[in-house]
């Protein structure tokens, strides 16, 4: 009986341990700068002072950490910078005059704030149209710019005025309940949303989160799902029409890709020949780009091939 009750007391640190939120990598550190009128939060591999710096812009509902497994296999040849974007992770949340343009002027302020000289820029969906805006706005910015699976050919028009927005955000609250400690049965999660839904998210259980993410992703690294799972429980983004409006207006990317003066690289999810074919389209429009499809890849295609991802990352990167 003695035996029994040591081994339970000693397994019960293990399991208190299992159910928390995943902290930095060992050998990365973490801080803020001021930059566009907030603070913004970010992460750093393990230094490398001297090697090219890369600045990575994640996705809606994703932290700087969402890149961990992709970073964990660049760290060795570049110093890396994971930012929080506005209204998500530990950095600020949106305020009343931002617009389609703010968070482009974030990373414009963060590189000019670090000091950065000529960085790889580097972004996945929202992040990568904000990269590929900057790219074109920002010309003298960047040495490179780097877009995973960004919206690529004609954008769809706008088909929500405010009043249906309102309304899908009411029915969105009514369904996970008006308390914001209740669970739903089945979690899911979602990019915009009253306040209601938006914090009922962020109370959801880690561990259920993460058995969420392994069970819609199973291609995925466990240490992916982890980082998901963390990422919704911070996640503080939009909780009005218009701080929507602030992401959905950063990602109508205009003319940016054919004003992009530098060596550009678009990494696009698997996709039908006739998609392709759009893509291919819409690409030819680069002056030093490269568009490469990832086989049996969807959105979020460095979480879903990992290695096929990193390849032709640094086979781009050893040519700039």
């Amino acid at each position: 009986m003695r035996l029994l009750i040591l081994c339970v007391l000693t397994l019960l640190p293990a399991m208190k341990i299992a159910a928390q939120p995943p902290g930095i990598p060992d050998g990365w550190s973490d801080g803020y700068v001021y930059a566009n009128g907030i603070r913004i939060h970010y992460y750093r591999a393990v230094p490398a002072p001297g090697k090219p710096v890369v600045v990575m812009v994640h996705g809606i509902t994703d932290i700087g950490l969402s890149w961990t497994t992709l970073t964990w296999r660049l760290q060795d040849s570049y110093d890396v910078y994971m930012i929080d974007a506005r209204g998500h992770g530990l950095s600020d949340p949106f305020t009343a005059v931002d617009d389609g343009n703010t968070l482009v002027k974030d990373v414009v302020a963060f590189v000019q704030a670090m000091n950065f000289e000529k960085p790889i820029l580097m972004g996945h969906s929202m992040g990568a149209a904000t990269v590929m805006r900057v790219g074109g706005e920002y010309p003298d910015l960047a040495k490179a710019i780097v877009m995973l699976d960004p919206w690529l050919g004609p954008w769809p028009p706008r088909s929500r005025d405010s009043t249906e927005r309102e309304e899908e955000r009411k029915s969105a609250t009514s369904d996970v309940g008006k308390n914001e400690n209740s669970q739903p049965d089945h979690l899911s999660v979602s990019m915009s949303g009253a306040p209601e839904t938006l914090v009922v998210q962020n109370n959801y259980s880690f561990d259920e989160l993460v058995a969420t993410c392994h069970h819609n992703t199973p291609k995925w690294d466990p240490v992916d799902c982890r980082y998901w799972a963390l990422s919704k429980k911070q996640y503080h983004g939009a909780y009005t029409t218009e701080a929507w409006q602030v992401m959905s207006g950063t990602m109508r990317t205009g003319e940016s890709l054919a004003k992009i003066p530098v060596a550009a690289l678009i990494l696009k999810a698997d996709t039908s020949p006739e998609q392709r074919k759009v893509h291919e389209k819409a690409a030819s429009v680069m002056r030093k780009g490269k568009l490469v499809h990832i086989d049996n890849a969807g959105h979020n295609l460095h979480h879903d091939q990992l290695m096929p991802t990193v390849e032709v990352l640094k086979e781009f990167l050893s040519t700039i």
